[in-house]
């Protein structure tokens, strides 16, 4: 995305060590080295370890905002109070849905996304345990509120966490991370979720899989 309006696609990208990196487009399509994203103060952007990012206009007011997961299953608001060009952010605040602070089980994944169609980004949350949950926006645009979360991708059960279910995968697994496309291009958003999966057989995989949407509902159908 073009997160400071030069009119170049940036790359951001969260860490393990929780740093949150901003990597500039050159002229010839490659990118220069990364720089730490800081707040309005001067001091880097860091709500916890394993930082998962997710870019986008949060309030509605015209520049890019950033909410980050983190590996205690947080997530985190990180407000834009300047502008595109010339940034400001805000120190990282919770996120709530329904009046409550979310936290789910470990490493938790935002996705920002308009997931019902209604013109307002939603968040969709995967987390360690193979659970991809949307939270539906129901305020407005520049003051918004989340919703309940509402689950479209169950954890796997404990069966097809282990082998042999685990050398010929049915579905997504565990850490999962989480991406919304028309994938089938009948004009309703899908999912696309990575996952991993280490066991006690030392097999490491990671795979990525789409979830069509049915038709008639806010639930997905699992395709590798």
């Amino acid at each position: 995305m073009d997160f400071d309006g030069d009119g170049k696609l940036e790359l951001i990208s969260g860490s393990y060590d929780g740093e949150i990196y901003l990597y500039h487009r050159k002229p010839n399509g490659t990118y220069g080295a990364p720089e730490i994203l800081k707040d309005a103060g001067g001091a880097p952007i860091k709500v916890g370890q394993a930082t998962a990012v997710a870019v986008a206009d949060w309030d509605g007011d015209g520049d890019f905002d950033l909410v980050s997961g983190t590996i205690k299953g947080e997530v985190f608001l990180v407000l834009n109070e300047g502008t595109r060009q010339k940034p400001a952010f805000s120190r990282p605040q919770p996120l709530k849905a329904n009046g409550k602070v979310i936290n789910v089980e470990n490493t938790s994944g935002p996705c920002l996304a308009d997931w019902d169609g209604d013109g307002r980004l939603d968040l969709l949350l995967g987390d360690s345990s193979g659970k991809v949950a949307w939270y539906q926006k129901v305020g407005t645009k520049t003051k918004p509120q989340l919703g309940p979360a509402q689950i479209l991708v169950e954890a796997p059960p404990k069966s097809l966490q282990e082998p042999p279910a685990q050398d010929n995968p049915k579905r997504s697994d565990w850490r999962v991370k989480v991406a919304v496309t028309d994938w089938n291009g009948d004009g309703r958003p899908d999912l696309l979720v990575g996952d991993c999966h280490s066991g006690g057989d030392k097999k490491l995989h990671g795979f990525v899989w789409v979830y069509l949407r049915n038709p008639t509902a806010t639930t997905t159908t699992a395709k590798n």
